[in-house]
């Protein structure tokens, strides 16, 4: 049976792959508010990474378009641009700290040998938790 500091060591050593959730969605710069919507309730998802090509420039989230009524909207004008993003492997506890510090929501985890990304938010923070104190 393992001791609370080996059991500690292991969690300070967890990569923040460990919970996040592969973006199975993505949005392109142009996509309109509709479509944004329909994508998040459709898959849902509350955070859309947005792409314009096969290039990641922002991320739009559900409080982004929530209220927004006027389909001429299009990602690129509701999305935040400043992106937090992690390669895969980054310790869950520096991206924790990173996020808190900041009063980030997500962050992006990118895959360096596919390309694929992940995103870790601050839900999965709080299920990380979780799993760790039970």
């Amino acid at each position: 049976m393992k001791n609370a500091e080996q059991i500690l060591s292991e969690i300070k050593e967890l990569p923040v792959d460990e919970y996040a959730t592969p973006c199975t969605v993505i949005a392109q710069n142009n996509q309109s508010v509709g479509e944004l919507q329909a994508l998040m309730n459709d898959n849902g998802v509350r955070h859309l990474p947005v792409f314009d090509n096969d290039k990641l420039v922002g991320m739009v989230t559900d409080r982004d378009v929530k209220n927004i009524k006027d389909d001429a909207y299009r990602a690129h004008h509701l999305m935040s641009e400043d992106v937090y993003e992690v390669v895969s492997g980054t310790l869950l506890r520096d991206v924790v700290f990173e996020m808190s510090t900041k009063k980030i929501g997500s962050a992006l985890v990118k895959d360096q040998e596919t390309g694929e990304y992940s995103i870790f938010t601050s839900v999965d923070g709080l299920n990380a938790l979780n799993e760790i104190l039970r």
